[in-house]
This record gives structure tokens, C-alpha cells and sequence, in this order.
């Protein structure tokens, strides 16, 4: 199986931080440090630009209806 279009979910650091203080419980992956977070997303964003028509890069800082809006468009399009 390959992968045909992938949504890519970027979020700020100090976003991140404050989703992550509203949980009322953590995982591990929850745990690791804002530097790991930045190279992983980083990491993501160099796959995005060697294939940026295989990718669509959507601002996870935005509200999650206008997030959800932007996906459900795209996925219409694609279909």
C-alpha cells in the first residue's frame, strides 16, 4: 500500500504546551521535550517540500472547525 496524500498538522510550541496542560492525563509521547517535538516537526517539513503535491500543510493553531473545514475540503477535491 501507498500513501496518496497525507495532511500535515503543524502547531506552535506554546500551543503545544497549552493543549497539553488541558489534558487530564499524559502519555509518554506527551512527555518528551519541546526540542524533540521541533526536529520532528522539521523532519516532516522536508518531506513536505521534496513532494508538496503529495502533502497539504494545515495550521493546527487555527480552531479545529476551520481545521476540520480545510480537510473535509481537500478530501472532496482529492475524491
Amino acid at each position: 500500500i501507498s500513501i496518496d496524500f497525507t495532511f500535515l498538522n503543524l502547531v506552535t510550541p506554546q500551543n503545544m504546551k497549552k493543549r497539553l496542560c488541558k489534558r487530564k492525563k499524559l502519555n509518554r509521547y506527551d512527555q518528551f521535550s519541546m526540542s524533540f517535538y521541533k526536529k520532528v516537526q522539521d523532519g516532516f517539513i522536508k518531506i513536505f517540500k521534496k513532494k508538496p503535491k503529495k502533502y497539504m500543510k494545515i495550521d493546527s493553531n487555527m480552531s479545529i472547525k476551520d481545521n476540520q473545514n480545510i480537510i473535509l475540503n481537500k478530501i472532496i477535491e482529492l475524491i
